[in-house]
């Protein structure tokens, strides 16, 4: 009988490399028991969206490519906690156009959409606990043909899964966010092929969909407040239809991201493409739009 060898490129985890799991689990412990109350901060779907793919792309990277496992969670922890939230954001403003509203609903929904956002910090954090001084200095293997197409199905295969598992997944279809974001890709293309590559000009791109999406949905927002006169302010099922348009460009914008993270792996981009200073853009606009749209009561409101 003829022996049968399987093969594989994914290189043996090595001493230090099982520390850096030790810390990870060390960590989430810690933060695990520091929640006041641990069944406000378990959402098994958000959970699943950001942890499943960061870990399994972090892992596979590390012992396929030598990207070190902390260089991972720093880039792709956050926009996948943001692409989780918009999901959720999505689905329950369009829920809201149906239902009548109160401020439980509300509340339970704006918790679900941070709490994924979280999630995504909580590895951000672990991936700023475990970065080393060499993280700077690293040569990386490009990724295979083969290996690209496999990390885009670990990264948007659960998310096609989930919108394909609502009750109406075109829920998640805009068309003018989606020309937005088609339409900035390509001009930043265009504008830039002969300087840099395209996984920069998508990563650069995907930042500039999220920050104008953002704006476009905050202004036709405020626009309205005040032209219903049978409402203080405007109808709910008004305001979730306006304030949509961010929740389109943070789920186009951040799917944009994560593909050119990982292109830029497979083109040899990846050094010249600064993502921890992106994701900080990120943060920074996700925060802006929680504020000027989520933001709870204040103390003197409340007294």
């Amino acid at each position: 009988m003829r022996s049968v060898k399987t093969r594989t490129n994914l290189d043996k985890i090595s001493p230090s490399q099982w520390q850096d799991r030790k810390i990870f689990v060390l960590v989430i412990s810690v933060i695990g028991l520091s929640l006041p109350d641990i069944d406000r901060f378990f959402d098994p779907v958000s959970l699943a969206i950001v942890f499943i793919p960061t870990l399994v792309t972090a892992d596979i990277l590390q012992r396929l490519c030598k990207v070190p496992f902390s260089v991972t969670l720093l880039t792709l922890a956050i926009p996948m906690g943001m692409i989780a939230s918009a999901i959720g954001l999505v689905t329950i403003f369009s829920i809201f156009r149906s239902i009548e509203v109160n401020v439980e609903a509300v509340s339970s929904a704006t918790s679900i959409a941070l709490l994924a956002v979280f999630f995504g910090i909580i590895l951000c954090v672990i991936g700023y606990s475990l970065s080393k001084n060499e993280d700077s200095s690293y040569t990386i293997k490009p990724l295979k043909t083969k290996a690209f197409i496999s990390l885009l199905l670990v990264n948007f295969g659960l998310v096609f899964w989930i919108i394909l598992s609502n009750e109406n997944p075109m829920n998640f279809l805009s068309l003018k966010p989606l020309m937005l974001a088609f339409g900035l890709t390509a001009s930043f293309q265009l504008a830039r092929a002969k300087e840099k590559g395209f996984s920069e000009n998508a990563a650069d791109a995907s930042l500039a969909i999220i920050l104008i999406s953002i704006m476009i949905g905050l202004i036709m927002l405020y626009s309205d407040f005040g032209r219903d006169q049978n409402y203080q302010y405007m109808r709910i099922d008004r305001f979730t239809e306006l304030a949509n348009y961010a929740n389109y460009g943070l789920l186009y914008g951040c799917s944009i991201y994560i593909f050119s993270f990982l292109l830029s792996l497979y083109t040899n981009e990846f050094h010249e493409i600064n993502f921890k200073l992106k994701n900080w853009h990120l943060v920074e606009a996700f925060s802006f739009y929680v504020f000027m749209t989520l933001a709870a009561p204040s103390l003197f409101e409340l007294v």
